[in-house]
């Protein structure tokens, strides 16, 4: 998939954008995380005093009589098509409520947008909180809706949940999940002759590494540009280390006195080196974009390919016809034989409510109606999306969602999105290991510096 370049077009009340309806990237998502963060210090708590479109009664109507305004902000372009349907449906049935919908071309174009309006105290009443939910929620930005979304928030994915949670309050629900396999080529596996079966371990994998290159191909196609893609690699590693999903949500906090020197992350770093130097990767990976990799799989130069579940939507764009009816997925293989499978799973899109806006309860009435199962299970599969709910996961449609999200049913998904304090400048050391440079002990000393300098 490519990431768009269009720039953000202005709010529609009738929907969506025009011009603004590429699929949501996870690569693009991470790559405006490092750009920068919302200044929320002065903004905080500004603002009761919103525009005249989000001010009103929380119940429906503003005082003036005119229908309370919801303003939905994302980069969701999955669901271009479905918005309109969704938002019309339900103004049908609340006409006391206008929701005007501003999809974003990609979080490059949305995250100064949604800085903007957070320093000047306007937030929009449901919007995408991208990596800051969590600091915009202690900062007074994002509600807790832990009691006015619970029912929905029970049928959400647990991992899913973690994510936008601290200390008891949920500061955000996941709209679409995703997790990571390996998709493969049976025709390029088959000239390799390697039986994805046999695949069970990251050691079958690295002694498979010397058939793909024998066969003229490259192994497994991956992503490490920016290096904050390469972390969707290396995260779950470490869960595999320690067989605990658990772990990296406490180093990612800072909790217990973690640090990025611990020996589960030194391990896994060993790991991937291993990997990495038995030539599994294809040449150049820390040059490779998200685009590029999926480019060098579907077309036919990569037996395999490491992504994520918005990986099938890319296919059906780009990809022939011939290749999105041959091509395959599997889960990732496991640190050891009967190990679990761990791979990388959370919801990179998500919704949070705004706080400080005065149509607050309007927003939450909007945000049920998305999650209701008449309409959220629907949606998810008519923009063949991965869902973030176990009911909905359970009616998925596509059958490779349906296979990657059954990894999730089984308990084999953990968090892997950097949201702590400074988390994300561990990418850009930790790369080096796909370079071939640097020990893990000392690869490990720098990523916990750049996270101790990043933090201030």
């Amino acid at each position: 998939m490519s990431d768009p370049t269009t720039p953000a077009q202005p709010e529609s009340t009738a929907g969506t954008d025009p011009g603004a309806g590429s699929p949501f990237q996870r690569r693009t998502f991470l790559r405006a995380a490092l750009g920068g963060a919302a200044a929320i210090g002065a903004g905080s708590f500004l603002a009761a005093c919103g525009s005249d479109a989000s001010s009103g009664s929380s119940g429906g109507q503003n005082a003036g009589g005119n229908p309370a305004t919801v303003r939905l902000w994302s980069w969701y372009g999955e669901q271009e098509n479905e918005f309109p349907k969704l938002i019309d449906k339900f103004q049908q049935a609340n006409p006391n409520i206008k929701v005007e919908n501003r999809l974003f071309g990609n979080p490059d174009q949305y995250l100064p947008a949604l800085q903007a309006a957070v320093s000047g105290g306007d937030v929009p009443e449901i919007f995408a909180p991208h990596t800051r939910a969590l600091t915009y929620g202690t900062g007074g930005i994002s509600a807790d809706i832990t009691s006015d979304m619970s029912d929905v928030l029970g049928d959400v994915f647990e991992s899913a949940n973690q994510e936008y949670s601290l200390d008891g309050k949920q500061y955000a629900i996941g709209w679409m999940a995703q997790t990571f396999g390996m998709f493969y080529n049976p025709d390029l596996m088959a000239k390799a002759k390697v039986d994805p079966e046999s695949l069970e371990t990251w050691d079958d994998l690295i002694a498979a590494a010397p058939k793909f290159k024998d066969a003229d191909t490259y192994g497994v196609s991956i992503s490490c540009n920016p290096g904050t893609s390469a972390m969707d690699f290396f995260l779950p590693l470490i869960t595999q280390v320690k067989d605990d999903p658990t772990f990296f949500l406490k180093l990612d906090q800072g909790q217990d006195g973690l640090t990025w020197e611990d020996p589960a992350v030194v391990a896994a770093l060993e790991l991937q080196k291993r990997i990495v130097d038995a030539g599994v990767f294809q040449p150049g990976a820390t040059g490779t974009s998200g685009d590029q990799c999926a480019q060098i799989f579907y077309t036919e130069k990569s037996a395999m390919l490491f992504n994520g579940s918005w990986s099938p939507q890319g296919f059906i764009k780009n990809a022939s016809k011939e290749f999105v009816g041959k091509y395959k997925v599997m889960k990732n293989p496991a640190i050891r034989a009967g190990a679990k499978h761990w791979t990388a799973n959370q919801a990179g899109a998500g919704f949070a409510v705004s706080e400080t806006s005065k149509n607050k309860d309007a927003a939450i009435t909007f945000l049920k109606f998305l999650y209701d199962e008449a309409n959220y299970s629907p949606t998810m599969n008519n923009s063949n999306s991965m869902p973030a709910t176990k009911s909905a996961a359970a009616r998925i449609e596509n059958p490779v969602m349906k296979q990657m999200t059954s990894w999730l049913i089984e308990g084999e998904g953990c968090p892997h999105i950097p949201f702590g304090n400074g988390t994300t400048a561990a990418a850009d050391p930790m790369v080096q290991t796909f370079e071939g440079k640097g020990t893990p002990a000392d690869v490990a000393k720098q990523m916990q510096a750049a996270v101790v300098n990043a933090r201030g």
